[in-house]
Order: structure tokens, then C-alpha cells, then sequence
């Protein structure tokens, strides 16, 4: 891991894979993690994307090996999406390719609707115009009470196909994301709790994925509705999967998002726009 310091002052980490030929010039991609979890989470994504891209993988602001804000200073999504564009500048990347899991895919549509000259394609897994259709409010007295690891122990199934999966990986899971300082995450959860702009996505010009889990709890499933006017769209819906796709079925993410994002460069098949199944 690297850091680099935004331009609050805040520690932001970071790392870069490269596993691409040094000749071939090949374009970023920057992943976006969720809520309460870290770029360690996309460890089993990074080794084939970087086949392929120079990918970039910060903890945003308050997760992983980043600073924690102290409660005196504001969060807005208007600093989250800076620490993301300002990192981008620090390693030498003003556009790139954007991927986004729930959380991490709001920054992603940010800089595509704010910026939109930095996106080259953008895929969102879990990750509608905002949180506020959801009931995330709701979580933060459960984590009070039982902590983050509880909480999210008692509403796994809602996340992973339990017996359907490693349970390791369930328990890593669990560690990870319930190390996290809930104080924070109660911040940030209500900051995404806050966030609609269903009216302004079908102004994202950049050819965009939307990946939908069959069964996610997470946010009400009308709310995707309005990506279906994005331009130049591709909305899959992974059947019969709750919400952490990207967790536990990593090999058919990566699949679809170098399917998807190769594309752009003439290096795989260009998805088909509007396509939606």
C-alpha cells in the first residue's frame, strides 16, 4: 500500500497493479470499494484485471489503511469524490475506467455526472443513484447495539448465499468489515442514506454496466429504473444472488467487467449498449 495526502490534509492509502506489457500503454481502471470495506476486498479481482489495466485501488477516506476524519470535520460526497479525482491526478491518470461496488458506484456515477471528461466506461455492481431508497437507516441502532460484526452476522444471508459459498470467506468478511470504527460508518452510512439523484443519471454520457443482485436487500429494486435512460447502457441482473456479488462471485465480475471494459480499447468484445436482461 502507498498513501498520499488530499487536499484536507487527510491520509488517503492506495495501490497500484500493473501486470500489463510496459509497451502497450495500458489505460487505468480504478475499483471503488463498498461501505465498511477496503481495497483488500477486491483482492481475487486485481490479479486478471491487471492483465489488463493499470488498476488503482485506494481505501476511501475512514476504511482500511486510510485516516479516520475526526467528528469535527464535515463529510460530504462532494470530499469523498475528490479524495478519488485528486488521487487520480497524483498517479498521472486524469481519465480512466471506473468500476463501483453499492457505495463505491456513487462515487463512480459522482465523477461521471460531475466530470464527466475523466470516465471512460463506468460499471456499477449493487450500486442504484443514491441509498435513499433503502432502509440503511434502520442499521445504524443495530450496529449500537450489537456492533458492526453482529449486525452484520444476523443479515448475512442478505449478502452471501450461505452454503453456497466458502464460510471462510464469510468469516474473513466478517473480520474486515466489522473491524471498521463504527462511530465512522454510522457518519457515512447516514451521509449515503441522504443521497438521490435519480433525476440527473440518465445524464451520464459514458458507456455504463449496471449490475443488479437478484436478491438484494439492500436498497429497493425500482430505484435502478432510472438508469435505464442512461444513453448508452448495459443493465444484467445476476439472478437468484444476494447483494455481495463481488464477494463471492468474483470470477463472473471480473469476466463481465474486462468483457465490458477491454472493449473500449479494441483489446475484447464491446458489450452491447442498451442491452438489458
Amino acid at each position: 500500500m502507498q498513501s498520499f495526502t488530499a487536499s484536507d490534509g487527510l491520509r488517503i492509502a492506495y495501490r497500484v497493479d500493473d501486470f500489463t506489457k510496459p509497451w502497450a500503454g495500458a489505460e487505468t481502471l480504478v475499483l471503488l470499494h463498498s461501505a465498511m470495506g477496503c481495497g483488500r476486498r477486491f483482492f481475487s479481482w486485481i490479479p486478471d484485471l491487471a492483465k489488463h489495466f493499470r488498476v488503482v485501488t485506494p481505501d476511501l477516506r475512514g476504511h482500511g489503511g486510510s485516516e479516520i476524519p475526526s467528528e469535527d470535520r464535515p463529510l460530504t460526497l462532494a470530499r469523498l469524490v475528490a479524495d478519488v479525482t485528486e488521487l487520480m491526478d497524483h498517479v498521472g491518470a486524469p481519465r480512466a475506467h471506473y468500476v463501483g461496488t453499492a457505495a463505491g458506484g456513487y462515487l463512480g456515477q459522482r465523477i461521471a455526472l460531475d466530470e464527466p471528461e475523466r470516465v471512460i466506461r463506468l460499471s456499477l455492481f449493487g450500486s442504484a443513484p443514491g441509498l435513499k431508497q433503502s432502509q440503511a437507516l434502520s442499521w445504524i441502532p443495530i450496529v449500537q447495539e450489537k456492533g458492526l460484526r453482529g449486525f452484520l452476522a444476523d443479515t448475512i444471508t442478505d449478502r452471501f448465499p450461505i452454503g453456497q459459498c466458502d464460510p471462510e470467506l464469510v468469516e474473513w468478511f466478517l473480520d474486515q468489515a466489522g473491524a471498521n470504527d463504527p462511530t465512522y460508518i454510522a457518519r457515512f452510512i447516514t451521509l449515503m442514506a441522504d443521497q438521490d439523484w435519480s433525476d440527473e443519471v440518465a445524464q451520464i454520457r459514458c458507456p455504463t454496466m449496471v449490475v443488479m443482485p437478484g436478491l438484494g436487500k439492500i436498497g429497493d429494486h425500482s430505484a435502478y429504473e432510472p438508469m435505464r435512460e442512461i444513453p448508452d447502457v448495459v443493465m444484467t441482473t445476476y439472478e437468484n444472488t444476494p447483494n455481495n456479488v463481488w464477494d463471492f462471485a468474483p470470477s463472473r465480475c471480473v469476466a463481465d467487467v474486462i468483457d465490458f471494459h477491454a472493449g473500449a480499447s479494441g483489446r475484447g468484445r464491446p458489450a452491447e449498449a442498451n442491452r438489458k436482461t
